[in-house]
């Protein structure tokens, strides 16, 4: 056997056959991830889980690799969407997949060149609200008017199922009760489904972008984006009081429009708030079980989830990680 130029006599063809199978399995685990979230229970919201392969690759490799494996993965799924259905529908589920799985994985790339991490984030979450609404307005122009047609069928759907569920017929003051309650939910989510879907986007966000970041571990980039370190700067909170103000003083177009900025801010600083908690739970427990149950509570229980979203609101000001240490030190 000959030797190499560096005179080791070993060929760098197995580094070179590793990337190419790294490669080739995130995009195949992107792809996997993606496709069974589409027809399992958990639906949408496990979606965020298929850009967390590729954005360990674009920590590990930057963003022409992670770009690759993100084009590999939607291109998979656009044959399997091709195979199953009609070309239409397998196009727009690929460019749903792409712009899922390449956005959080261009954004990570960026903290490799020092960018900082909570700042990417936030350009993560601008950047697929931006990019979606597009894409939405353009491949479906009667958006507007789609999105209540769709609203109006899911709540007369659950209405259906709400009553059906008892054995015994609802009393009319239940029944009264709970239509009202599903006419207030339809009228909420026409008036604001746009920033519904950008709370949701925001939140699917921090998880693809950090845990994708966890779990490239061992890597620069990768070990100075940590979900507790997550910080949102002050001039957004001017935003948020601004969109708050229009949303309650205006009815019309401004207020709508002003909404749906809000719920789409309200999301992300209940994200800054968890990554708080997340901060002092670490420090302060050191039982994995409490800490989990910490964060059920402050996801699911509607008063305390509330006050997270007021914690990251305030945190500019108000600095919470270093009054906690100060507190800890004393």
């Amino acid at each position: 056997m000959s030797a190499t130029a560096d005179g080791t006599g070993e060929s760098p063809q197995p580094s070179e056959a590793r990337s190419a199978l790294e490669i080739l399995a995130g995009a195949a685990t992107a792809a996997l991830l993606f496709s069974a979230f589409l027809v399992l229970p958990l639906g949408l919201s496990g979606l965020p889980f298929a850009a967390v392969p590729v954005v360990r690759l674009a920590h590990r490799r930057g963003a022409a690799v992670g770009l690759l494996a993100a084009s590999l993965a939607a291109t998979v799924i656009l044959l399997l969407g091709w195979a199953a259905g009609g070309a239409g529908e397998a196009i727009d589920v690929a460019i749903l997949a792409a712009v899922l799985i390449a956005l959080p994985a261009l954004l990570a790339a960026t903290t490799r060149r020092g960018f900082d991490p909570s700042r990417a984030y936030l350009a993560l979450c601008a950047a697929g609200i931006v990019v979606g609404g597009a894409a939405i307005l353009l491949r479906w122009p009667g958006a507007d008017a789609a999105m209540a047609r769709q609203i109006d069928q899911g709540v007369d759907q659950w209405l259906r199922i709400s009553t059906q569920a008892t054995k015994t017929p609802l009393d009319p003051e239940t029944a009264a009760r709970l239509r009202a309650t599903l006419e207030a939910a339809r009228g909420f989510c026409k008036r604001f489904w746009v920033g519904l879907i950008g709370a949701s986007w925001c939140f699917g966000a921090a998880v693809a972008f950090f845990t994708g970041a966890w779990s490239a571990r061992p890597a620069p980039s990768a070990d100075a984006t940590r979900f507790d370190a997550l910080r949102i700067p002050a001039p957004i909170a001017a935003l948020f009081v601004a969109s708050g103000a229009g949303w309650a003083l205006e009815k019309g177009a401004v207020g709508r429009v002003a909404g749906n900025v809000l719920w789409a801010l309200l999301a992300l600083y209940f994200v800054a708030g968890l990554s708080i908690i997340c901060d002092f739970a670490r420090r302060w427990f050191r039982s994995k079980l409490l800490r989990i149950g910490l964060y059920a509570l402050a996801i699911y229980v509607v008063p305390i989830n509330v006050g997270v979203a007021v914690l990251g609101l305030f945190d500019w000001y108000a600095d919470f990680r270093r009054r906690g240490r100060e507190i800890r030190k004393s």
